[in-house]
């Protein structure tokens, strides 16, 4: 009997703190990430110690562009450290994957904020955050811009991965 509480005991331990695939900050699986965070379990420290999006790169794009056009909403997604949207946040999903992506793209986060919204926003008026619609519109510019960045040849004199999606259109990442 001694024997079968001491097995539930660890069972429920190990049943309990399994919360599924850690996410490697410097290696990320984005299929686990995108798990994560929409179950609201993502929780991936960088080295400074803060829930932080992973270091991911160009290789991680096609599966996260999979995902673009998802606008559920998330209980949380972890921007940069210094954003001013705070823990309610209505955050979609796909928005948030764009913005990612985005960052890859850059080279560092794309903005404050994993947000888009209008360019002519006057800087003291509330920001103008964009429809499911426009996001969706922007959805389709990253898929469009990944498949050209995937069909490029091998020795193109412009690289399409440095070209802005958003380039001609009236929307930012804030």
């Amino acid at each position: 009997m001694k024997n079968y509480i001491w097995s539930l005991l660890v069972g429920i331990l190990l049943f309990t703190s399994c919360n599924g695939e850690d996410v490697d900050f410097n290696n990320p699986d984005p299929v686990a990430f995108v798990e994560q965070i929409k179950a609201g379990t993502y929780d991936t420290k960088s080295p400074y110690g803060f829930v932080e999006v992973p270091i991911f790169a160009k290789k991680d794009i096609p599966e996260l562009i999979t995902h673009v056009k998802d606008m559920s909403t998330i209980p949380f997604f972890p921007a940069n450290m210094v954003t001013s949207y705070g823990p309610n946040a209505n955050y979609r999903l796909g928005e948030c994957i764009m913005w990612t992506i985005e960052s890859i793209r850059v080279g560092r986060y794309a903005s404050l904020g994993c947000k888009l919204i209008h360019t002519d926003v006057n800087e003291h008026m509330q920001y103008a955050f964009l429809s499911d619609k426009e996001v969706k519109g922007v959805a389709d510019l990253y898929v469009k811009w990944w498949n050209k960045v995937m069909n490029q040849p091998e020795y193109s004199l412009k690289d399409s991965f440095l070209e802005d999606p958003l380039a001609g259109t009236n929307y930012r990442w804030n």
